[in-house]
């Protein structure tokens, strides 16, 4: 393939990537206000979207100065504490704020899937 056949290509697949990774009509990428409520709602809404038997670890400013959230499954150890298993195979998991009339919505981007957030306040991320 010519040189210029491979930059052709390479810049089509820049850019339907980037097609992919823009929010649907109306979706505006969001912030959290960074209320209690709302930290307390987004830990169960992605300890709901995860199928988490037990509490979910975030810091305390998630979503707050970014409108994404990438989330690794924590590994299973033995009391010497090193991996069980060696490495985990499992892709991280991210999810995206998003406000959409006037409506916050917590979205997993590897199927689209959504959560309302009802408890807590967003605010459009600057720069959308």
């Amino acid at each position: 393939m010519s040189p210029a056949k491979t930059a052709a290509t390479l810049g089509l697949l820049v850019l339907l990537g980037a097609c992919q990774s823009q929010p649907a009509d109306g979706d505006t990428p969001a912030l959290l206000s960074g209320t209690e409520a709302g930290r307390l709602e987004l830990r169960e809404k992605i300890r709901t979207a995860l199928s988490a038997n037990g509490p979910v670890l975030l810091a305390d400013d998630a979503l707050t100065r970014d409108s994404l959230l990438v989330i690794e499954r924590a590994q299973h150890r033995d009391l010497r504490r090193p991996p069980l298993n060696g490495r985990d195979p499992r892709r991280p998991e991210t999810f995206r704020l998003l406000l959409n009339n006037q409506r916050c919505w917590l979205e997993r981007l590897g199927d689209g899937k959504r959560w309302e957030m009802m408890e807590a306040s967003c605010i459009p991320a600057p720069g959308h």
